[in-house]
């Protein structure tokens, strides 16, 4: 991934400069986040990683980081992803039944049940990304079976932290980040910024590289605009048009890309890039390439923010964050000197 940026955006790096990054911290003992963004860093950068790159990564957990992390759902005592609910419960109940009977009708003193059925596919993708080789168990499911299975997904990303999540402060969670990343491009790329607690200016590079979970990408899928015209996905069937397919964009190495097109006369417009390809915002997409002007953006995520308010009010940790009122937003791809940041080299 970190080769193709590389090649996508051939002026964006200049060979032994140095290069920030940020990944979540996500936990303790688990380290797939953060290493997933020192391998970036190591086919971004090339030989030199080690010595010009820096994985600034955040604790999400910290009281302090209050709306400024990459997690900022680890600290939303409103937050509940309940993977679907009684919808994805519904669709279970409709899929799986049949390939529970197919399945068995196939063994001869083995039985399995619908709850070790639906782990077939899970093994076929993390044993394929594992061994590098297709795994066996990507056949146990037929192609149709398997679609339905995606529409699974679909609908325990859709009600469990997106868009139609039963608590609706989750499809806003993601808004202090992406606030500061409109902003940013706002600014444009030749800004120097002045850390809180350092006098050494900062400039962020022309590729901005963040990391977290599949949750977190999810809730921002739910922010961005593009899925705003999506009608609610029902539980009883796979709707034939469906813009809304998480695979698209929550699958192994799944992204959420914004690009900043400088158009001379023309202005300055954002694209939307979901695992490379553009999803135009629905609202507005009136630029090249079904783009949406720069401002107008920011206006539309401004919108969505005063209508979430305050993070620790919509969380109900008013009374106990660190954080006043009104500094519960994301600074960090602007500030390398916050005290619940640590750095890791590639």
């Amino acid at each position: 991934m970190g080769v193709d940026y590389r090649w996508a955006y051939p002026t964006f790096y200049t060979e032994n400069t140095p290069f920030v990054l940020w990944a979540n911290r996500y936990q303790d003992t688990v380290f797939r986040v953060v290493d997933s963004a020192r391998l970036f860093a190591r086919g971004y950068l090339g030989p030199n990683a080690t010595v010009d790159g820096s994985v600034y990564v955040l604790n999400q957990t910290d009281p302090r980081s209050v709306g400024n992390s990459l997690a900022a759902s680890d600290l939303c005592a409103t937050y509940n992803d309940n993977s679907g609910g009684e919808n994805a419960t519904i669709w279970a109940d409709i899929y799986l039944p049949p390939i529970v009977s197919r399945v068995n009708s196939l063994l001869n003193g083995l039985q399995f049940n619908s709850s070790d059925v639906v782990l077939f596919p899970y093994l076929c993708g993390f044993e394929t990304q594992i061994t590098g080789r297709r795994s066996p168990w990507c056949d146990t499911f037929t192609e149709r079976e398997i679609l339905q299975y995606e529409y699974a997904q679909d609908i325990r990303y859709w009600y469990g932290s997106g868009i139609g999540a039963q608590a609706q402060v989750d499809k806003y969670l993601m808004l202090p980040f992406l606030t500061d990343v409109v902003q940013v491009f706002v600014n444009g790329p030749n800004i120097s910024y002045t850390s809180a607690n350092s006098s050494t200016p900062f400039r962020p590079n022309p590729l901005i590289a963040t990391f977290t979970n599949d949750g977190q990408i999810n809730q921002l899928a739910a922010a961005i605009g593009v899925f705003d015209d999506q009608p609610a996905l029902p539980a009883t069937h796979i709707p034939s048009n469906r813009k809304f397919k998480a695979s698209n964009f929550v699958p192994m190495r799944g992204t959420i890309g914004f690009e900043r097109l400088n158009c001379g006369q023309r202005g300055l417009f954002m694209r939307i890039k979901l695992d490379d390809q553009v999803y135009p915002v629905s609202s507005c997409q009136q630029g090249p390439g079904r783009s949406c002007p720069l401002q107008q953006y920011q206006a539309l995520i401004a919108k969505k923010s005063a209508a979430f308010g305050d993070f620790e009010l919509a969380c109900g940790i008013a009374n106990t964050s660190i954080v006043p009122i009104g500094q519960d937003r994301t600074t960090f791809l602007t500030d390398l000197s916050l005290p619940w940041e640590y750095i890791v080299r590639p």
